[in-house]
């Protein structure tokens, strides 16, 4: 056999390879990820999401103060709680894996703990659960499933003083 007949033999083998391959990764339901390119991946392949949470105080407040940092959601907050002044309390963000959490001191004694649970479902959406203590004590535990870029709220309402505490949360690709 000749060099050139090898080496058609040869690529029609491989192309014939890749074929079956990329047939059978689409039978079985398989999707080739971007995790493994190192885009949404840690060095151990875990999928990362950039999780930030805030806390927002909402009085009842005919003039309806906005903290300056909040301009970009006034609108939002608006619609969500009338006739009521925001103050934003405390941000933080981070970059996580599933199982690791971003924890959050506030005023009054309140604390706040977000997990991601799940860094992407079948249908695409980001899975955390938010955790807001009192002095310690558990006040409520909520999981939530959004899509990836779109901003939840979970809310406390009526703080002592009739105030509601405002949790944002949201997940991202970086």
């Amino acid at each position: 056999m000749n060099l050139s007949r090898r080496w058609a033999m040869r690529t029609g083998l491989t192309m014939a390879g890749l074929i079956f391959g990329a047939t059978a990764m689409v039978g079985f339901g398989m999707r080739p990820t971007r995790a493994g390119a190192g885009v949404g991946a840690d060095p151990r392949g875990e999928v990362v999401r950039h999780v930030t949470v805030f806390a927002i105080l909402a009085t009842p407040d005919r003039a309806k103060s906005v903290d300056h940092r909040l301009s970009t959601i006034q609108k939002y907050l608006g619609e969500l709680l009338p006739d009521h002044g925001f103050k934003l309390l405390d941000v933080k963000s981070a970059r996580i894996v599933a199982g690791e959490s971003i924890d959050s001191r506030l005023t009054h004694g309140y604390s706040v703990e977000t997990t991601l649970l799940r860094p992407i479902d079948e249908d695409g959406k980001v899975k955390l659960r938010c955790e807001l203590d009192l002095d310690g004590e558990r006040q409520f535990s909520a999981t939530i499933r959004a899509p990836l870029n779109q901003l939840f709220f979970c809310e406390r309402p009526y703080l002592t003083d009739g105030s509601r505490l405002l949790i944002g949360l949201a997940a991202r690709e970086f």
